[in-house]
């Protein structure tokens, strides 16, 4: 049965409808340097069958916020189970970032973020299974050098996901209320009457798979949040690299969840899925991959027209010609 909203969305819904936490509030929708995505499960681990095999290394997904990193967290994990290769189920909602590591199970009062993290990769490695987290940015500041250099030590392998179409992450961000540290503001979201709206992220919950918090964009940095949307990617695998990680491959969303709205898109998925296994360290066989993939063929529409999400249509549109992004623009849902 075809479902009317994005698996991105969906997930986002049940989030928030079954109470979980999130910092993202209108108080404080701070992006943090660190900043990682909500991972579910439950707090059991399994053992996997075959004991002797090795775990894989640690291994980290590259993405920024409103490109459905909770989707693609969660989509991942899921990927691995079908493929056979165990992973701990990791409940907390922020592995690197402080502020958040009453939560983490590894976390000792007093101690920093680099010794929480020694100390749970070698837990997973000894319960024979593999750590996958999200992870927004690395840096070469001086309080990520020494996280860095235990990732990098554990032969980390990672991958980043970004969204191609700048506007959906742009748009998102505004609805959600996102601010940034000293960055131009975005917008703010409204109602279908065009008055202010402060649901942000609880929106996902209230609007019940319609359309009712819509984006007025700041035309003024209209541009300057498009790009930065847009440079991410490759910024960030400058950064791995130059920070010393193994090589970085670039997958998008639209690519990995193309096949969720279109058969015909099945491969257009599983080339993204295998590049994103492989730059992860993982070789699954490809028939175990595909199986998966088509198990969740048709289970979602395609994204809707911008319209839908954006207040006032005719500014945007019109800045987003003259400044030649008018392809980012969508009449219709996705083909």
């Amino acid at each position: 049965m075809l479902k009317t909203l994005s698996f991105c969305f969906a997930l986002a819904v049940n989030i928030v409808s079954s109470g979980a936490d999130t910092d993202l509030q209108p108080s404080n929708l701070v992006l943090f340097q660190v900043q990682t995505s909500l991972v579910l499960g439950s707090n059991e681990t399994h053992k996997p069958a075959n004991s002797a095999k090795q775990p894989p290394q640690p291994m980290m997904i590259m993405q920024r916020g409103c490109t459905c990193s909770s989707t693609v967290m969660q989509y991942t994990r899921s990927l691995f189970d079908a493929i056979g290769e165990p992973l701990y189920n990791l409940q907390v909602k922020e592995l690197l970032r402080p502020v958040h590591m009453d939560q983490n199970p590894w976390f000792q009062e007093g101690e920093d973020v680099a010794t929480m993290l020694q100390r749970s990769l070698n837990a997973t490695v000894e319960q024979g299974l593999g750590l996958l987290f999200n992870n927004f940015k690395v840096s070469q500041s001086d309080n990520m050098k020494a996280v860095n250099e235990v990732l990098i030590s554990h032969g980390t392998r990672t991958v980043i996901v970004h969204r191609q179409n700048s506007l959906d992450t742009l748009i998102c961000e505004v609805r959600d209320c996102f601010k940034g540290n000293h960055q131009p503001p975005r917008g703010y979201p409204v109602d279908l009457e065009g008055k202010p709206n402060d649901l942000c992220f609880l929106r996902r919950g209230a609007d019940g798979g319609g359309v009712k918090t819509k984006a007025v964009i700041n035309l003024e940095h209209m541009m300057h949040h498009l790009e930065e949307a847009e440079v991410y990617a490759k910024q960030q695998q400058e950064m791995l690299k130059t920070v010393g990680f193994q090589d970085a491959s670039i997958v998008t969303v639209e690519d990995l969840l193309a096949h969720e709205y279109s058969k015909m898109k099945l491969r257009t998925s599983y080339k993204a899925w295998m590049t994103l296994l492989r730059s992860l360290g993982i070789q699954p066989k490809r028939r175990k991959v595909i199986n998966f993939l088509k198990e969740r063929v048709g289970t979602y529409s395609a994204p809707g027209p911008h319209a839908d999400a954006v207040w006032n249509v005719d500014e945007v549109v019109d800045a987003l010609k003259k400044n030649g992004k008018q392809d980012l623009w969508r009449d219709a849902p996705a083909e």
